[in-house]
């Protein structure tokens, strides 16, 4: 058995910070990053006006930011493959494999569900009196493991592990049948792995930030050296912020920078665009490390079993609902057919003297001409 299948091998998870020297990834972060927030800014913008389009343009927004991340996560699942994919290829493989995505979200929560409503359902038996004590000293550490290990299954494979079996061409539920056996197989690989990478992503994080504050302050001491006022506008700025645009001139103009405004929000732009730029190389080495730990995590096991377990089981679930509506059915028609006979029984009436048959609105026997009540 290859040693990585079991081991969670940390010069393999470095490799997860090779994603920025992959620049389709990078121009692809790039453009999804400006993609959503210019939907954002567009949903804002419509908000006020309708809250139905700036509902609809939230959706639009999360579809938007799901295809952008599943563009990047193909790009670097082709790199750990040792394969390489353009930015047209992968876009359209994100955009027509989104719905996956949300197919396997919501598979994961109704499992998680049902597994939720089981563990009442057994905490409820133990409600008996007399023997439910015994049962709960039974049941309540059973159910605690089997809710402690769905907690990780969800947190540490379901969630981050989903994504790059997609992106490797899995269907939805090939994709459900891989994260059961990884599960069962190689969970606490997965859980080191994965702490072994949030510490690769903390220590690069920390360095990215490192140089950017402190290239900053530089940045900043030169620019007032030279004569630029960026700080100067601040308390005009906060000022603005709390009391509007009105409040911000007279901050500005009491401050004596007439026209530092120009100054202070290319600072905050500037800013703000310096930090997003930093932090795309920990969103990548991220992206990348779950890649390269979903690849470690299935190499050399087997998933036929479990998908042929699980499409059985959808497939017996599917012939048990299919079986319940035709006998709602059945049982609608009768109670119509009970229904129309009981109409066509209480419309039907005879002459109390000769037995004839009377409409229903008939005070008259046509044949003896005896009064009948209505």
């Amino acid at each position: 058995m290859n040693v990585l299948n079991t081991t969670a091998n940390p010069e393999d998870l470095l490799r997860a910070s090779e994603a920025v020297m992959n620049w389709r990834a990078l121009t692809m972060t790039v453009l999804s990053g400006v993609a959503v927030f210019l939907f954002i800014a567009l949903t804002g913008w419509l908000a006020r006006s309708s809250i139905v389009l700036g509902g609809i343009f939230v959706i639009l927004t999360l579809l938007v930011a799901l295809v952008g991340y599943s563009s990047v996560g193909i790009i670097l699942m082709r790199q750990a493959q040792g394969r390489d994919t353009g930015l047209v290829d992968a876009l359209l493989q994100a955009v027509f494999t989104v719905h996956r995505l949300l197919g396997v979200a919501i598979l994961l929560a109704l499992i998680s569900l049902g597994i939720v409503l089981g563990a009442m359902l057994i905490l409820f038996i133990c409600r008996i009196p007399g023997i439910g004590s015994m049962l709960y000293g039974v049941a309540y550490p059973a159910v605690a493991v089997v809710l402690g290990v769905t907690l990780a299954g969800l947190c540490y494979v379901g969630f981050p592990l989903a994504a790059p079996a997609i992106w490797e061409g899995n269907s939805v539920f090939e994709t459900i049948a891989r994260m059961a056996v990884i599960v069962q197989r190689r969970l606490l690989f997965v859980i080191v792995s994965l702490l072994m990478l949030m510490l690769l992503v903390a220590v690069l994080s920390a360095v990215v930030s490192f140089v950017l504050i402190g290239g900053n302050l530089a940045a900043v001491s030169l620019s007032s050296a030279v004569g630029i006022p960026v700080l100067g506008g601040m308390g005009g700025l906060l000022q603005g912020l709390m009391f509007g645009r009105f409040g911000m001139r007279m901050g500005m103009d009491a401050a004596g920078f007439s026209d530092v405004s120009s100054y202070t929000y290319a600072f905050g732009f500037g800013s703000g665009l310096l930090f997003t730029v930093g932090a795309i190389i920990p969103m990548l080495t991220f992206i990348n490390g779950n890649c390269l730990i979903y690849l470690q995590a299935v190499a050399g096991l087997e998933f036929g079993h479990a998908e042929d377990k699980l499409r059985a089981g959808v497939d017996e679930a599917r012939r048990r609902a299919q079986e319940a509506r035709e006998r709602v059915h059945t049982r609608l028609e009768e109670s119509a057919s009970t229904a129309e006979l009981s109409v066509a029984h209480s419309s039907t009436r005879q002459c109390s003297r000769c037995g004839s048959a009377l409409g229903a609105d008939d005070q008259f026997c046509g044949e003896c001409g005896a009064r009948n009540p209505a």
